[in-house]
């Protein structure tokens, strides 16, 4: 094979790649940073660094968890540089539905009133959420939104399978003790 055919190759794998995972890898970003347009520009450089070092990539059938990695060093090396709290991101109302995230509260036929109460109580818990360290939010994040197993959840995160479960045990039981304290669910 010429060396003009590899590469038009190489390319056009990376190219199919990057369009199954742009969203999913924009997603887990704007969810740890909370800023769009910050998310665009970490996304477009995880890319960028993945394409540099694609054709060292022995499994390309590795490629998820790998770009997922190199999303997240990139935004938590990004928000250390630039002092960025992280405190904020998406609802726990909003749910992973067949490859599509949608908005749980988006019922226009509930009463104005439901609706109010909803968006008290969505509010009470992204609070809570805000409060809990960030590892705990990282490792719930790919548990609940990404729907990684333990395992995968440790090879991004570069810890242990015990130590995930760990993580996510105590970011449930700290969110609930606080939704408990802050009686949000009454």
């Amino acid at each position: 094979m010429s060396m003009n055919k590899e590469k038009r190759k190489v390319e056009e794998t990376f190219e199919k790649l990057v369009m199954s995972h742009y969203q999913r890898i924009f997603n887990y970003i704007y969810m740890l940073t909370n800023d769009y347009e910050l998310s665009k520009d970490l996304t477009q450089d995880t890319f960028v660094k993945a394409y540099v070092s694609f054709k060292k990539l022995r499994k390309k059938a590795a490629f998820p968890l790998w770009i997922m990695r190199i999303a997240r060093n990139l935004s938590i090396n990004r928000m250390r540089k630039e002092h960025l709290r992280r405190t904020r991101f998406i609802s726990l109302f909003t749910k992973k539905y067949e490859g599509e995230l949608q908005d749980s509260l988006s019922d226009p036929i509930s009463p104005l009133i439901e609706n109010a109460e909803r968006k008290e109580k969505k509010n009470i818990v992204r609070e809570a959420l805000y409060e809990i360290p960030q590892r705990m939010r990282e490792a719930l994040i790919l548990k609940e939104w990404e729907n990684l197993s333990y395992e995968e959840i440790g090879k991004v995160m570069k810890i242990s399978r015990k130590a995930v479960k760990s993580l996510i045990h105590r970011a449930r039981e700290t969110i609930r003790k606080k939704l408990v304290k802050k009686d949000a669910f009454r």
